[in-house]
């Protein structure tokens, strides 16, 4: 979208130069959030994709529009081009925001480094998981930090190189046998409890598909020392919204287990919406992240600590006929799109993007009650 030059003086929404496209803690891109704020602000976006190979470029062109189309505050929608937003903010003095997901707190390249350091300066972060807003101020504690509501999108279609990885590390299953498909947990007391406790109860003898494991090496010690190589593969490798959508298409349920009474709940909110979306059916023990999964509705949460309650859960949900596993997932991704979609964040943007621009609006939560 881009301004009209005549309306400069008289336009009552704030003009927001936006860098880049929304990417979530998988890498996913959400497309929704530019057009959720239309209405609310006037937007002009600059697409990026490389900060190697754009930023240049971005940097012109959102220049351009602070200079001749009267823009008066820029955000950084791909935290990757934060240095760009940074050198926009010191050359011509207009307000920064910036949308961070976990993603951008953790990597350890040297451009999302890079890039941290400049976020320390910027107006206003946004970010939609308590983990991640909990490193950022850590790491810039002078930057004001909001939190938005999560949304959920669709996860796009896999790329080749990720379904063959997903076909490797299936070949040789015996064909009619069930697949889970377990995301490799932080604590690792997680998959203990899982493998120990609750997978022997299992009736249908699954094969478990270990997804995201960042150790390949600790993941066969762990499953060597108890003789379970036979009920597990490994998919190693940073878990990415392609790679989980081609696991999807594979796995009959997505089982995410939790022993750790001292888990976060709102933890890897992004991988608990992927899962919800891919159309494959989750079950979640409570200690998991239950704020984002809605029992029966998005997928089937177990009371914390309630062994009986998992296994029984699980042996119900594979005992089904496939194609009802297969419209479960269908229909708990689609109440977890509409149920998360993007305008509760780009509510919050708006209200924040008016006040960066120089026209704040009073807070929902503190306007009186008529």
């Amino acid at each position: 979208m881009q301004f009209a030059r005549g309306n400069v003086a008289a336009s009552p929404r704030p003009r927001i130069v936006v860098i880049g496209s929304y990417r979530d803690a998988l890498g996913a891109r959400g497309v929704g959030l530019l057009d959720a704020l239309d209405g609310q602000v006037e937007l002009h976006h600059v697409a990026a994709a490389s900060p190697l190979t754009d930023a240049a470029s971005a940097y012109r062109r959102a220049a351009r529009a602070i200079t001749a189309q009267g823009a008066e505050a820029v955000h950084v929608l791909d935290a990757r081009f934060a240095p760009v937003g940074a050198m926009l903010q010191r050359r011509h003095g207009v307000p920064v925001s910036v949308t961070v997901s976990e993603r951008d707190v953790h990597s350890a390249a040297p451009w999302s480094l890079w890039a941290l350091r400049s976020i320390a300066g910027f107006d206003e972060g946004f970010v939609s998981d308590p983990a991640v807003a909990h490193a950022l101020r850590q790491r810039a504690p002078r930057l004001l930090v909001s939190q938005v509501r999560p949304a959920a999108h669709e996860l796009p279609w896999p790329e080749l190189s990720d379904a063959r990885r997903v076909a490797r590390a299936l070949r040789g299953v015996r064909p009619g046998r069930l697949v889970l498909g377990v995301p490799w947990p932080e604590n690792r007391n997680d998959l203990r409890w899982f493998r120990d406790v609750v997978l022997p109860q299992v009736e249908a003898r699954p094969l478990c598909l270990l997804i995201g494991v960042d150790s390949r090496r600790e993941a066969r010690l762990m499953l060597r020392a108890v003789g379970a190589q036979g009920d597990f593969r490994v998919l190693s490798g940073r878990l990415n919204a392609s790679l989980l959508a081609a696991v999807s298409r594979c796995v009959d349920a997505f089982v995410v287990p939790s022993a750790s009474r001292e888990a976060a709940p709102d933890a890897g909110t992004d991988l608990t919406l992927a899962l919800a979306v891919s159309g494959a059916p989750v079950v979640a023990d409570g200690h998991a992240d239950t704020a984002v999964l809605a029992h029966e509705r998005s997928g089937f949460v177990v009371d914390p600590g309630d062994e009986r309650g998992f296994v029984t859960t699980l042996n119900r949900l594979l005992a089904l006929p496939a194609i009802q596993r297969h419209m479960l997932g269908e229909a708990f991704a689609r109440f977890t799109l509409a149920d998360w979609p993007w305008h509760a964040a780009a509510s919050v943007y708006g209200e924040r993007f008016a006040a960066m621009s120089g026209h704040p609006l009073i807070p929902a939560d503190l306007r009186a009650a008529a």
